[in-house]
């Protein structure tokens, strides 16, 4: 799998759009306050984290969920080569911010070799980690 790297302009992109969407968010949590009653900033801050999580929740999840769709309905053992069916098992995904979001990912289990795989949606380019090592006796 070719590793994207996202140019500066598209990044700052993303970041404008974020900001458009967070002030949206905000106008919103405004008028659930209304104005009779006052935020403090610990308010504002339960606010923007709340947003924050389900704006990472739902980039994150689309994003992965567009990579397993480009998965074939079977996919070959890296070991033997045999043709596998790729299933889906759902399973936590912990971000490097401790949200924990629901992962339905793709795994397949080999029957001629007894073991389980998660395959790559295309073959790692070249210097990318792989999701199976070259040498496989080590694997386990």
């Amino acid at each position: 799998m070719s590793s994207f790297k996202a140019s500066p302009e598209f990044l700052r992109g993303l970041r404008e759009l974020a900001v458009r969407w967070g002030k949206i968010a905000a106008e919103r949590a405004s008028d659930e306050v209304g104005a009779s009653q006052r935020m403090d900033f610990s308010d504002m801050e339960q606010f923007a984290a709340v947003v924050a999580a389900g704006l990472s929740e739902g980039l994150m999840t689309t994003l992965l969920n567009k990579e397993a769709q480009t998965l074939a309905n079977d996919e070959p053992c890296p070991k033997c080569g045999t043709c596998c069916r790729v299933n889906y098992h759902d399973r936590p995904l912990t971000l490097e911010t401790g949200q924990v979001l629901p992962l339905h990912e793709p795994i397949c289990h080999c029957p001629k070799c007894h073991r389980d795989f998660f395959p790559p949606p295309d073959i790692a380019a070249s210097g990318q980690p792989q999701l199976q090592p070259q040498r496989l006796e080590e694997d386990r």
